[in-house]
């Protein structure tokens, strides 16, 4: 078998070099160009290879427009955002008293008695209805606004929901038990919305 797999060689290398009588003694790349255009399926590759290329520049091409739609359709988001920051512009005043309820926000937030995470909860929910109302989303509550904007226009639309809820079930349930961590998530979730609004 030894025997076999060296005369293969042997033979495949003297089809790319010349033999003399010393051995093999010069590169033979006319022989080489003349081997591959040879194999049959040297042709099959490139046509693969030419299909495949063709197929990966319909994908990209295709995921190109998906983004260039998708982004005309977000548009929206940036024009409320545009317009958001242009009515918080004209009073600079509400952006600081904002920051101010929002540092007492904090502070009842690091308390170590729930009541106060509590009320961290329910002012914060207070201060981000006034923020949307400033800032012109439509609605008679803050639920009526949450569900008048779109899902493109505010980012933080969702969290803002969960933190509504949970300010919700503290509003109205008497019992109810208020874990640190969801007070803390839900004030982030308010603090995220005020961020994206730029009211702090």
């Amino acid at each position: 078998m030894i025997d076999n797999i060296d005369v293969i060689v042997r033979e495949a290398v003297g089809m790319l070099y010349h033999y003399d009588g010393l051995g093999l003694n010069r590169f033979a790349p006319a022989r080489v160009a003349d081997y591959v255009r040879g194999l049959s399926s040297i042709d099959a590759i490139k046509a693969v290879l030419s299909q495949v290329s063709l197929a990966v520049s319909l994908v990209f091409g295709a995921v190109l427009v998906y983004v260039m739609i998708k982004r005309r359709t977000l548009a929206p988001g940036a024009a409320v955002s545009a317009a958001l920051s242009e009515a918080a512009a004209p009073s600079m005043q509400v952006p600081a008293a904002l920051r101010g309820r929002w540092n007492e926000i904090i502070t009842h937030l690091d308390s170590a008695r729930e009541n106060d995470w509590k009320l961290a909860v329910l002012e914060a929910d207070k201060l981000v209805d006034s923020a949307l109302m400033r800032a012109g989303f439509a609605g008679d509550t803050f639920g009526d606004r949450l569900t008048n904007i779109q899902t493109g226009d505010l980012i933080s639309l969702d969290g803002l929901w969960w933190a509504h809820k949970v300010r919700n079930r503290v509003a109205h349930e008497l019992d109810y038990f208020l874990r640190y961590t969801e007070a803390r998530q839900a004030v982030s979730y308010y603090e995220a919305a005020l961020a994206e609004l730029k009211f702090i």
